[in-house]
């Protein structure tokens, strides 16, 4: 899990503002100004450090105060008690907090990642449709609405996760059905589209653990396509070794990046694949 970056330089922090505002979408900078003689600082640093690990989608910096390199950055933003925390979204402080307090400081983290990945009220109200039909089963029109939520919220790494795994899910039913018929084809350009979805989704939040797991889910399953393909023996064990590692690449930065129930899932699947023979 990723853990505070102690910043020692006023170049290295100009550096690292300007890359979190380029990403896409911007990350989030939650940042701990502190003091070595400080009391307070010393007791909440193991929380701030805890936080870090819970929400790899924002970025947790410090910054000594009394540091010959880092002076300039705190006189900027006026630091005269510690701790002081600072959040800042694209180059610009959103929040602040002054003291040691647990509590307030989760409540700002927290208000800050919702404030980095809120949807727009007409994208919000299309991802709702499609988690109710996502829930219903109904995985065909849980696309639809997703894709309209797509529409309203082109960067989302939510919404595309969404669609990449309804589209997973209506391959499994279309799999299940071409069984029946002898016929592969639909379920394969679905898993196709799922795979575009997925893959976009890192780009866009490459910290999201989540994301990370889903784009595993997807080319795990399409692993099988490549079994299947009419190729010499040698050309198929060597495409099935590298999807084997593209799975185990994604599932590597899915349990390094999550926590709770996806990493939990995320950790079988990779001890399982790492298993075969």
């Amino acid at each position: 899990m990723p853990a505070p970056t102690e910043i020692q330089s006023v170049s290295e922090w100009n550096t690292t503002l300007r890359a979190a505002k380029a990403r896409t979408p911007p990350t989030p900078i939650v940042v701990d100004f502190h003091a070595q003689w400080c009391g307070p600082c010393k007791q909440i640093a193991p929380f701030y450090s805890q936080l870090a690990s819970q929400h790899p989608h924002v970025q947790f910096l410090r910054v000594d105060v009394d540091a010959p390199g880092v002076r300039a950055v705190a006189q900027k933003y006026r630091v005269s008690a510690m701790p002081t925390f600072v959040a800042i979204q694209e180059g610009n402080v959103v929040d602040s907090l002054r003291g040691a307090d647990p509590r307030g400081l989760a409540n700002m983290v927290e208000k800050l990642k919702v404030a980095a990945t809120s949807l727009p009220a007409e994208a919000e109200k299309a991802k709702a449709e499609g988690n109710k039909a996502f829930a219903a089963k109904d995985y065909t029109s849980a696309i639809t609405h997703y894709t309209t939520a797509i529409g309203k919220a082109p960067r989302s790494a939510v919404l595309h996760a969404n669609r990449a795994y309804s589209y997973l899910k209506l391959s499994e039913e279309d799999s299940s059905r071409s069984a029946v018929h002898g016929s592969e084809s639909s379920s394969v350009k679905l898993r196709v589209k799922a795979l575009q979805d997925a893959m976009l989704v890192t780009e866009l939040d490459e910290r999201w653990g989540k994301g990370w797991y889903r784009l595993a889910e997807v080319l795990n399953a399409a692993r099988q396509d490549a079994s299947s393909e009419d190729v010499a023996p040698e050309k198929r064990e060597q495409g099935a070794r590298v999807s084997r590692d593209a799975v185990i690449e994604a599932l590597e930065h899915a349990v390094a990046l999550s926590d709770g129930k996806i990493k939990a899932e995320a950790e079988a699947l990779l001890a399982a694949i790492r298993s075969e023979a």
